[in-house]
């Protein structure tokens, strides 16, 4: 069973269906992909992200291996033009050369949601169960692991000899019940361990066209004066579905007492101020708040990140060892956080698990789940559907 339909997790249960194995997927949110989140142009054919939204292949070896594997192409950040300082006064210096990062920063075609979809596409044994939150861990005395849930008001339990969970450790530690208890220590450890991108917020501004290329710009920017602390130029690898989006710069506490509307209108007046103004008038503008998001964010990620998250240990004690298994990212050996820190933890996981059950285990009891307490209509539809899979 695997726990979490982001990245982490869908990377997961397409090594375990490698391995011959029908797995149970289990994802709180009505959709799959987690942190990974996008909307739609008005064709379809380009989503914005408002997640994640860049690759290194140079540094995300890993990353880069599954983009070819579903043979998903990259395309180079837009970084061409003069970037712009705002600087506390608001005025706006002009600089000749944009931000563009070594190694170039690549971006998905389609966006980065066409990855999770791709990995949920190729998942035939796999049944995908949306809206279902887990609420407990129970070690049974026959060491399997009893996994208690809700999902559409109802709740239930099911039972796997090994669970891999792909969620960050701040949920794992304030979000799930586990019995026995975990040592006060690693609950600890974990909960003080901050989740990437939880206290985070981004403005998404879409336009008719790219009217700051025109000016020479490159749609670079990074202000002292906020609300945005960093702007970059959106738009797909055609040019033709035109954005600009920003990383939104004043902390959580700061983003509720100020309310949605007035956030996004002083983004869009700032947008004005650095761009012209044309970029007063967008068509759509989305703000992404995760701190809002209970599958992502804690009220603890309501305080800002000192630093991005440090790897932590996947050692769990007794009788959890060998039933459970971690793969979110903020446990990855290497880029915790980041899509890469999610495909390098979910390899590990299946890795460790493959081992434990290749010595004596076989590795068809993975996908022996009792439904005896699933409500009905979780057992119901094809393998594309919500519920797909064995």
């Amino acid at each position: 069973m695997v726990v979490g339909a982001g990245l982490s997790g869908l990377v997961a249960a397409n090594l375990l269906e490698r391995l011959g194995l029908c797995v149970t997927l289990l994802e709180a949110r009505g959709r799959v992909g987690g942190r990974v989140f996008g909307v739609a142009a008005e064709d379809g054919t380009h989503r914005f992200d408002l997640g994640p939204a860049w690759v290194w292949p140079e540094l995300n070896p890993r990353t880069a291996d599954w983009l070819s594997t579903l043979g998903l192409a990259l395309f180079e950040q837009q970084g061409r033009g003069a970037g712009l300082v705002e600087l506390p006064s608001q005025a706006v210096r002009r600089h000749a050369t944009g931000f563009a990062q070594q190694p170039p920063s690549m971006r998905l075609v389609g966006g980065i949601a066409c990855l999770t979809d791709a990995l949920r596409a190729r998942l035939v044994r796999t049944r995908v169960l949306l809206g279902t939150r887990v609420r407990g861990l129970n070690a049974c005395p026959d060491g399997t692991v009893s996994v208690e849930f809700e999902r559409g008001g109802q709740v239930g339990a099911l039972v796997a000899s090994s669970v891999i969970l792909a969620l960050p450790p701040r949920l794992l530690a304030s979000t799930l019940r586990w019995s026995p208890a975990l040592p006060a220590e690693l609950s600890q450890r974990w909960g003080d361990a901050p989740t990437w991108m939880a206290g985070h917020a981004k403005l998404l501004a879409l336009y008719r066209t790219p009217f700051w290329r025109a000016a020479g710009l490159s749609g670079s920017a990074v202000s002292q004066a906020g609300p945005l602390a960093e702007v970059h130029d959106a738009s797909d690898a055609e040019g033709r579905h035109a954005a600009l989006f920003g990383f939104v710069g004043v902390p959580v506490a700061w983003r509720r007492r100020m309310g949605r509307q007035a956030l996004i209108d002083a983004s869009v007046a700032q947008l004005g101020r650095l761009f012209g103004a044309e970029a007063l008038t967008p068509r759509a503008v989305y703000l992404q708040d995760w701190a809002q998001e209970a599958e992502t964010a804690t009220s603890a990620d309501a305080q800002p990140a000192s630093a991005h998250p440090a790897p932590l240990s996947k050692a769990l004690p007794a009788p959890w060892r060998d039933r459970i298994h971690l793969a979110g990212s903020e446990f990855a050996p290497g880029f915790p956080g980041y899509l890469e820190g999610a495909v390098l933890a979910a390899e590990r996981a299946v890795d460790a698990l493959q081992a434990h059950l290749g010595s004596g285990n076989k590795l068809s009891s993975l996908g022996q789940t009792t439904e005896a307490a699933l409500p009905a209509a979780s057992r119901t539809g094809s393998h594309t559907g919500e519920n797909g899979g064995a």
